[in-house]
């Protein structure tokens, strides 16, 4: 639990387990995350699944016939096969997961009219409070106005794509490398080139194309031996592209 309730009842914070330590979003209550809003959390956590699943295989040899170095990066990716497939195994779950709650709270959740905070009636009559049952108790995080439920928004759950629709926004390999002026990787410590990896669920670590196996593999193995959840990486094809999501 947290120990304040924001003045706003739609700011978001971190709230730290007090039995496992593990972060949450006072918002949505999932593995906290940076510089993304709880809705396209699943949208990015969509696009990393797919692209660890298949896409990086597939990117990698594009950009080898045009790159000799990919090609090194290529024979890594498939030398790391077994390791792969248990990330990949590890995200899928995350991912189904991420699409089941979407697809809950479409069915069964709206907005509050007053903050737009995503509430849910559970039993009763259409008279809503946000943030408590209307007859007291059961108190949450919310603005405490009241409503009906026939007031309230449908909840519109994050769009899902198909693998095919998600090939569709890299860079084709005969594109000229993007540089992404100022932001260095967290592996090499040079200036990120190409598609560039942050990770969502922490403050700040970022990884270039080329690093980005690797390093993430090694992040995997970190947050596997510390009992965490799988991190979601976001990928970021342009510098314009890195306020899609705040």
């Amino acid at each position: 639990m947290w120990a304040f309730e924001p003045n706003d009842p739609n700011e978001r914070f971190r709230v730290i387990c007090q039995l496992c330590a593990n972060e949450f979003c006072s918002l949505c209550n999932q593995q906290y995350h940076y510089r993304t809003g709880c809705q396209q959390l699943t949208v990015i956590t969509e696009r990393w699944f797919f692209w660890c699943n298949s896409e990086r295989a597939r990117y990698l040899a594009k950009r080898a016939r045009q790159d000799a170095t990919y090609a090194v990066r290529l024979a890594e990716h498939e030398k790391q096969h077994a390791a792969n497939r248990q990330r990949n195994e590890e995200l899928r779950h995350r991912y189904d997961t991420a699409v089941a709650d979407e697809k809950y709270k479409a069915e069964h959740c709206r907005h509050c009219p007053h903050c737009h905070r995503v509430v849910e009636r559970i039993e009763g009559c259409a008279s809503m409070i946000c943030g408590q049952d209307y007859h007291g108790g059961n108190t949450q995080s919310g603005c405490g106005k009241s409503f009906t439920w026939d007031q309230a928004k449908k909840y519109r759950s994050a769009t899902v794509r198909r693998p095919e629709q998600l090939m569709n926004d890299l860079p084709p390999p005969e594109s000229p490398v993007v540089v992404h002026e100022n932001i260095k990787c967290d592996g090499c410590h040079e200036t990120v080139r190409g598609i560039r990896f942050d990770c969502v669920h922490c403050p700040s670590l970022i990884f270039c194309e080329k690093c980005e196996q690797n390093c993430t593999l090694a992040h995997s193995d970190e947050n596997r031996r510390a009992g965490q959840q799988q991190h979601v990486f976001r990928l970021i094809m342009t510098p314009f592209d890195e306020a899609m999501y705040l």
